[in-house]
């Protein structure tokens, strides 16, 4: 088993991933707990463009792990397979659980960083924006040309104002102008 693992590793080493992870498969067909072969056949299926499946693994194994420091590479590269994938949540929550393990690694702050970043815009293209949606409408209502039937109305109801105005007038006894008091 630890030669399937060994030839996993010089097949990962010369680029052919696709073999290794084959190879490390047969070593989990083996010994279905070999935390480095689901390790590995994380970081080989990570290289051939399967985030998901990747991730995966390196939750395994840092659910199972007692060591710190495969425990941390584990959730760096869960942090890693989930941002690929746009789960930005869940990415910076195992950038956290790394960087708890090994406070010094300044690859997992960074991702960290990256990963904030990408969510607050995510968040922000997500929320409508409710300023530029009120100053479109305002131009169209500017442009519109007013409906006759209401221009109509409008034009009655003046006149029927003005009508009132020069009754009132008219009733209103002729008042003559008081004199001067100087």
């Amino acid at each position: 088993m630890n030669r399937t693992i060994k030839q996993g590793n010089d097949a990962y080493k010369k680029g052919d991933y696709k073999n290794a992870a084959s190879l490390y498969k047969t070593a989990l067909g083996k010994d279905a707990k070999n935390i480095n072969a689901k390790f590995n056949l994380g970081n080989a299926l990570d290289k051939q463009s399967d985030p998901g499946d990747a991730e995966k693994y390196y939750d395994e194994v840092a659910s199972v792990t007692t060591d710190a420091s495969l425990k941390a590479k584990s959730f760096y590269n869960k942090g890693v397979a989930e941002a690929q994938q746009q789960k930005l949540s869940e990415a910076i929550e195992s950038f956290k659980q790394a960087l708890k393990l090994t406070p010094e690694d300044d690859e997992a702050r960074e991702n960290l960083q990256k990963a904030i970043n990408d969510l607050k815009k995510q968040q922000q293209q997500q929320q409508p924006q409710p300023n530029k949606s009120k100053q479109k409408q305002q131009p169209q209502q500017k442009n519109k040309m007013p409906n006759p039937q209401m221009m109509e109305q409008k034009f009655n109801e003046l006149r029927d104002k003005e009508k009132q105005l020069q009754k009132m007038l008219q009733q209103r006894p002729n008042q003559s102008q008081p004199d001067k008091d100087w």
